[in-house]
């Protein structure tokens, strides 16, 4: 019994790594290429493959007589998708940075011109302020977190975004839709965003996108503290801890270029 039962996982496994050897680069793949690839006999491979296209995870081109995935991984993929909640993903991963960091740190996402907190993670020992309160909503423009999710919005869209009022907090709220386009732009290419006390004074940022399986970005996390800690030096030290996490946390969700 455990003899077949090893058997089994065994040709398990194999048809795992025959699916998994998939790719854009590579479509479509054939029995022979795929046993010297995966070290089997060509007679294993083709059973298993045969029996992956009888349950739909493969199709054959009959022009060509090579395998591609097949239309009923649509179908699973679509389920995992749909429960993947960004919450859910996200939680361990900004609550350990949280921890690394020892500053608050926050996941939003993006509502019309508003930022909107799900979460919020502070360390016991950097209780200041609970400027990250989940639930709170705060213009996009003078956020980090805000930013990080304008930057990759449509045109059309951005543009309804910038139309509106930019309202001024502080001396630094950036309220000329010219020079916040501007900063913007910038954002793809830097990899993250960061408000100096735009919002409120005394309150630094820096977030970066968090992307779902089609490569959308749907929400961003920030690291927030005192401008006195949190100081313009240590920026780029903190986006490189922060975009490792918001890329493991878009893999999780399915991107695969998070």
């Amino acid at each position: 019994m455990t003899e077949k039962l090893g058997s089994s996982v065994q040709a398990v496994d194999r048809a795992i790594a025959i699916l998994k050897s998939f790719s854009l680069e590579r479509p479509e793949r054939g029995v022979a290429e795929l046993s010297r690839e995966l070290g089997l006999h060509k007679s294993t491979v083709s059973r298993l493959m045969q029996t992956l296209e009888r349950g739909g995870l493969l199709a054959r081109n009959p022009e060509t007589k090579r395998y591609r995935l097949g239309i009923e991984l649509i179908g699973l993929a679509s389920q995992v998708a749909g429960y993947m909640d960004v919450q859910q993903v996200a939680r361990p991963f900004l609550q350990r940075l949280a921890e690394d960091c020892q500053e608050s740190v926050n996941l939003a996402v993006l509502e019309g011109g508003q930022v909107m907190n799900l979460e919020q993670f502070v360390p016991p020992a950097r209780q200041v302020k609970n400027i990250g309160r989940v639930g709170r909503r705060m213009c996009a423009h003078c956020t980090a977190a805000g930013k990080a999710m304008l930057a990759y919005l449509p045109p059309d869209r951005l543009d309804r975004v910038l139309a509106g009022d930019l309202l001024r907090f502080t001396v630094r709220t950036i309220t000329d839709p010219d020079k916040l386009r501007q900063e913007l732009a910038e954002i793809p290419t830097r990899g993250y965003a960061v408000a100096q006390e735009e919002l409120e004074d005394g309150l630094n940022a820096v977030a970066a996108p968090i992307r779902d399986h089609t490569g959308r970005v749907i929400a961003a996390a920030a690291i927030a503290g005192p401008a006195y800690r949190v100081l313009p030096e240590m920026f780029s030290h903190l986006a490189v801890q922060l975009v490792e996490v918001t890329g493991q946390i878009s893999r999780q969700l399915g991107c695969a270029a998070g």
